[in-house]
């Protein structure tokens, strides 16, 4: 892997801070449904760019296509699962929870795959490591901030929804270090192998969680402006730093 983990900690450390900044926003805070929207859009852009500018074009860069094919359909597979699980799980226990136990259990599995997401982008370059990094700071910000309103919604105890949020989002510490330690020494097509499958859970994410609750919270011509403006960030981000 291209440096120490000490080297992609910041990067770690900053994405994670945006998450439990999140997650304290619900305390004083209640996004209505344009505010929502707005973010929503404009992280689904951020994670489109960062999949089709330089995921995608790395994986197929340093990948065979078998490999590629295989980790994009173990992602999908993987993410429909965990979908089947959240969605069973609160089938059975409908009125028997009143806290968003699936969303949050769901939001966690996401964070920890992020996180060794962004160890294997950085064990093939700084950009690609860095550009993901940001692209799932503004992710993991949405998530913890839709978990801590959830629970505000369920009228849990304000500490709750931050305690639960928060270890979300260091979560994204322990996928980093599980991936820096499993990813140091795999080839170039492992971890093409790898990042297809992180693609394959950002495609799932971008749409089945972001723009799929944000175009039925409402249309709205920012909004959609929005998506443009997270897609523009991250490709500016890619073009003054290469």
């Amino acid at each position: 892997m291209s440096g120490e983990f000490v080297q992609i900690l910041p990067y770690v450390l900053g994405a994670t801070g945006a998450g439990i900044l999140a997650g304290l926003l619900p305390l004083i805070w209640a996004p209505n449904v344009h505010a929502r929207s707005a973010i929503q859009h404009f992280a689904a852009g951020v994670v489109v760019a960062a999949v089709a500018s330089d995921l995608i074009p790395e994986v197929e860069k340093i990948g065979r296509p078998a490999g590629i094919l295989a980790g994009f359909a173990a992602g999908g597979v993987f993410m429909i699962g965990l979908k089947w699980l959240v969605v069973n799980f609160e089938q059975k226990h409908k009125g028997k929870h009143k806290l968003p136990v699936g969303i949050a259990a769901a939001a966690a599995v996401d964070t920890l795959v992020d996180g060794a997401l962004i160890s294997a982008g950085f064990s093939t370059g700084q950009q690609l490591g860095s550009l993901l990094a940001i692209a799932l700071a503004i992710e993991l910000f949405f998530l913890t901030l839709s978990v801590g309103s959830e629970f505000r919604k369920s009228k849990a105890k304000g500490w709750q929804g931050v305690a639960v949020t928060t270890a979300i989002a260091l979560l994204l510490v322990v996928g980093a270090l599980i991936g820096f330690l499993l990813f140091r020494d795999v080839s170039q097509p492992t971890l093409a192998i790898v990042l297809s499958f992180g693609a394959a859970a950002l495609i799932y994410l971008i749409a089945e969680e972001l723009l799929v609750e944000a175009i039925e919270a409402e249309e709205n011509l920012f909004s959609t402006a929005m998506l443009f403006a997270g897609f523009l960030v991250l490709l500016a981000l890619k073009l003054f730093t290469r």
